[in-house]
């Protein structure tokens, strides 16, 4: 999106520049050389200062565009305070996952992956941090906060479930 924004940037300067300079020299410079006689053809002062008119609000409406561009990406850059909401969010989660079962390992990384991605909606990235810990990050990779998941498998032969675990979760503010 930041490649976008300065594409219409540039474009909006070199349309006010366009608009700074003589248009009838524009006009010979880039327009001219179609007619067979371009001194009949050569536009009134009026439609010369519509060009020009043109021009400048064309860089305007650029700028408002880049404008508005900036305010979008902005937007989905979260915050501390949102980054760690969604940490929040996919800790109580995951402590709500199921806990017995031979096939329940709901720790997994990819679980937790998903629970991340599920609440921050692609807004929150999220990389191991060894052990039990993973940092998320926003977009950017600004405002870390480090969210620790343990799981504590047990194998019970002699009990009505086989194999239960408990998953213990924490959020930290910064990075792991």
């Amino acid at each position: 999106m930041t490649g976008l924004i300065v594409f219409v940037l540039l474009v909006a300067v070199a349309m006010f520049v366009l608009g700074c300079m003589d248009q009838r020299t524009v006009y010979w410079k880039t327009r001219a050389w179609q007619y067979r006689n371009p001194e009949a053809n050569e536009p009134s002062d009026a439609a010369l200062a519509t060009g020009r008119a043109g021009a400048f609000a064309g860089a305007v409406a650029l700028l408002v565009t880049a404008g508005v561009l900036l305010g979008v990406e902005n937007a989905r850059t979260y915050s501390t305070e949102q980054v760690s909401s969604v940490a929040y969010a996919a800790a109580s989660r995951l402590d709500e996952g199921p806990s017995s079962g031979l096939g329940s390992s709901f720790g997994t990384l990819s679980d937790i992956y998903k629970a991340v991605n599920d609440e921050g909606g692609g807004n929150v990235h999220i990389r191991s941090a060894g052990g039990d810990k993973y940092e998320l990050t926003n977009r950017k990779g600004k405002n870390p906060v480090c969210l620790t998941v343990t799981v504590d498998n047990e194998l019970d032969l002699g009990g009505g479930e086989p194999w239960s675990h408990s998953v213990t979760t924490s959020v930290d503010d910064g990075p792991c």
